[in-house]
């Protein structure tokens, strides 16, 4: 399939390190597991509600909602990363529907999900992408009470923050810069989200940012 300019074959590579990675770089942040979970919590599944996490990666909060009885997807770019979700989702005996495809044209009928979730995906791309991603996942979902629910970077300051450029420097890139730069709550109500709220994590170096429509 076509893939996007922004497209880092790093993730097929380490998809199988990639677990590894979150854990070590989670621990000064008061650990994965945690940030994780608050991150499920905003998205809050009810069961049998049909809810997709795009750029999942190994599939984390896919595998999460899919325990709380969702309907659960994840879709994503790498295959690698694809591969490592359906072996996780295979050992923790649950279901989740893994689509591989650009995020930028989200292969769902209108009003097909009750929550979308992004965590830590929107800023490997460059914004102007994701502006249209936004658009896409508002199409996607469901008019009445539908959620969109993104955990990610957001711009740290004082030591956290110096923190922080020091390992963008070394592990991020450009479009991780301007996505901390970016207004949210602007970016999500021009796409025609409401309701926006937002909660800070590891002194302010990530978000749970929850909109709906």
């Amino acid at each position: 399939m076509p893939r996007p300019s922004y497209y880092r074959p790093v993730f097929d590579i380490f998809a199988p390190l990639y677990d590894l990675g979150v854990w070590l770089i989670g621990l000064p942040l008061g650990g994965e597991k945690n940030l994780r979970r608050l991150a499920i919590e905003a998205v809050n599944p009810a069961a049998d509600s049909r809810v997709l996490e795009i750029c999942c990666g190994t599939g984390t909060i896919s595998i999460m909602a899919a325990k709380k009885g969702a309907l659960a997807y994840g879709l994503d770019i790498s295959r690698g990363m694809l591969d490592v979700a359906r072996e996780k989702a295979g050992r923790e005996k649950v279901k989740v529907g893994l689509v591989q495809s650009d995020t930028a044209t989200l292969p769902f009928k209108t009003g097909a999900f009750d929550r979308v979730v992004a965590s830590m995906g929107l800023h490997e791309m460059p914004f102007d992408v994701a502006r249209g991603v936004f658009k896409e996942i508002k199409r996607i979902l469901k008019n009445n009470g539908g959620r969109f629910i993104i955990f990610d970077y957001h711009k740290g300051e004082g030591a956290a923050g110096m923190l922080q450029k020091i390992f963008f420097i070394f592990a991020e890139h450009g479009a991780a810069k301007e996505f901390i730069n970016a207004d949210m709550q602007k970016e999500l109500r021009d796409a025609g989200f409401k309701g926006f709220q937002r909660r800070f994590l590891a002194k302010g170096t990530l978000q749970v940012v929850t909109a709906e429509i």
